[in-house]
């Protein structure tokens, strides 16, 4: 696509007959992306295709079209279509993580039943594969080659997430995108530096599974499933505590995230003092454990922008074991405080944070 013009609804417009996001302070384009990442992790299936649309409609205007499916007829092998490039759609945004086999099949399946649809390359010139993932595993890139040297005449292409949300901060129109997006909130500014969490993590699952259902009977007052759920937890951090500081780790972020996105507080600057109120840790703890168990969350999100001291854990399994528990407070008590400071209800800010996690591969996935 030229920066320069391109088709809205057919007619080729100049770049100066438009407000563009691309012209925007950085702190606006930064708002729009993490609104995207949100959407991201929050959709799947049809709801990932309609996010696709609008997306689409953000940079493309009337040239994009949304199709649908009608009968046993199906969509006929086509999520969308870019008019005047004859570019044609084919959207993956599986329910609840990526496989890749599955997303190998999905691809061929589509692209098959695109041949047997259309016709190549009067009516289709590209095809491409999207997929809600933050890349494009190299094996998907390789079957887009396979694919695009089976059709002369068609290009093939895959497209990640961040494939979209480099075209939508390069390309989209602002009134486009305000009528699809909406304005961002002044408030905004301040989360210029937040990124988010990586995916491509393994984080255990059932250890995962087990410290969600142990916050969620903590925070909905289950008092024998919660003893039931610690003792089962406390057995498994003394045989693995690595893996349950990994765990632990990634809930605070997902709680870091959460209170960030909800203006409760940023990593950089939490309420400290009200943290420690609700965590009811000793002083010794919070004074030996706080700064790790809190910096090493921060840093993930934070990166080399999160200047405060984060004392090493080493080999110091006794500190690792320190670290671990503190972290499982901290979470309890950073779900607390963002409730009171959002008015949110303590069970939906575990939910918000839950929704950060389980975008962690957390599952083992065989690479073909």
């Amino acid at each position: 696509m030229s920066g320069e013009a391109q088709k809205q609804g057919g007619v080729l417009v100049k770049k100066s007959d438009f407000d563009w996001l691309e012209d925007r302070p950085g702190w606006v384009k930064n708002a729009y992306a993490l609104k995207l990442e949100v959407e991201y992790r929050r959709t799947s299936g049809i709801s990932f295709q309609l996010l696709f649309d609008r997306v689409m409609r953000s940079i493309h205007g009337e040239d994009y079209t949304a199709t649908a499916t009608y009968g046993n007829q199906g969509d006929l092998g086509c999520d969308g279509i870019l008019k005047s490039r004859k570019t044609h759609f084919a959207i993956y945004g599986p329910s609840p993580y990526f496989k890749l086999k599955e997303a190998q099949k999905k691809m061929r399946g589509d692209f098959a039943r695109m041949l047997e649809c259309w016709q190549v390359p009067k009516q289709v010139r590209q095809w491409v594969f999207v997929v809600n993932y933050p890349g494009v595993h190299p094996s998907l890139l390789s079957l887009a080659q396979e694919l695009e040297e089976s059709q002369p005449g068609l290009k093939v292409f895959v497209w990640s997430r961040y494939d979209l949300t480099q075209q939508l901060l390069a390309y989209a129109r602002m009134d486009l995108i305000l009528s699809e997006f909406g304005a961002v909130e002044e408030a905004t500014r301040r989360l210029s530096l937040l990124t988010f969490v990586p995916e491509d993590t393994s984080l255990p699952s059932e250890q995962a599974m087990l410290n969600y259902k142990r916050l969620r009977a903590r925070l909905a007052s289950q008092k024998d499933e919660y003893e039931k759920l610690t003792d089962e937890w406390l057995e498994q951090v003394g045989e693995d505590t690595w893996s349950w500081f990994l765990v632990h780790t990634q809930f605070l972020i997902g709680v870091m995230a959460t209170a960030a996105m909800a203006n409760a507080f940023l990593p950089q600057s939490p309420p400290v003092n009200r943290l420690k109120f609700e965590a009811s840790i000793s002083d010794y703890a919070w004074r030996k454990y706080f700064k790790t168990a809190w910096g090493v969350p921060a840093i993930v999100i934070l990166k080399e922008d999160y200047t405060k001291e984060v004392p090493p854990i080493g080999d110091d399994l006794e500190r690792l074991w320190g670290v671990c528990l503190v972290q499982d407070a901290l979470a309890l008590s950073a779900i607390r405080v963002t409730s009171r400071l959002t008015g949110m209800w303590e069970t939906d800010v575990l939910e918000e944070a839950w929704s950060y996690v389980t975008s962690i591969k957390i599952h083992d996935d065989e690479v073909s």
